[in-house]
């Protein structure tokens, strides 16, 4: 009878711990859906047409995606947030700030679905927005070697081109 006790008692206490458990990963869920869909919302309504953020704002977005980032690293869109947070410095113009972020996906996120994005957009990135050009040249050609069946190869290997031309346009003929 007393044995039977124990173990009833011991039931209980796993089925508590069990309830427990999961009532924690349930509101943690639900913590992280709340807090993408208050990502969304904010950069949703930042979205009105113009390519040009102000710098408060984009600076609030990129703690948000910086802070998901840290809290749930394994999160897929984790990934997705690092290649928005690159887009958000890259749109106000701080190129180191864009390259770390692409450089972190590339480090954290080696097999994610952006990985061949974050490669192509570190070329154009240190072309465009840094003035980079041999840097530029770098992250194409490692693109291309690494994705050679990627949609945007040819865009790499036009805009590698055209820092040997001396007139750009010659490209298009």
């Amino acid at each position: 009878m007393k044995k039977n006790r124990c173990v009833n008692i011991l039931i209980v206490l796993c089925s508590l711990i069990v309830f427990v458990a999961c009532s924690k990963d349930s509101k943690s869920i639900s913590q992280q859906e709340s807090r993408q869909k208050e990502i969304s919302d904010y950069s949703n309504s930042l979205s009105d047409g113009s390519f040009v953020l102000d710098k408060q704002k984009a600076d609030t977005l990129i703690k948000m995606y910086a802070d998901y980032v840290k809290d749930y690293p394994k999160d897929t869109i984790s990934e997705f947030y690092l290649f928005q947070m690159a887009s958000v410095y890259a749109n106000v113009g701080n190129c180191k700030k864009a390259i770390e972020c692409l450089n972190r996906m590339i480090q954290d996120y080696p097999n994610g679905t952006k990985i061949g994005a974050a490669y192509f957009f570190k070329g154009v990135y240190y072309k465009e927005l840094c003035g980079n050009v041999e840097k530029s040249r770098e992250a194409f050609q490692e693109y291309i070697e690494r994705y050679p069946n990627n949609s945007h190869v040819a865009d790499a290997k036009r805009m590698m081109q055209m820092d040997t031309m001396q007139n750009p346009v010659d490209i298009v003929k």
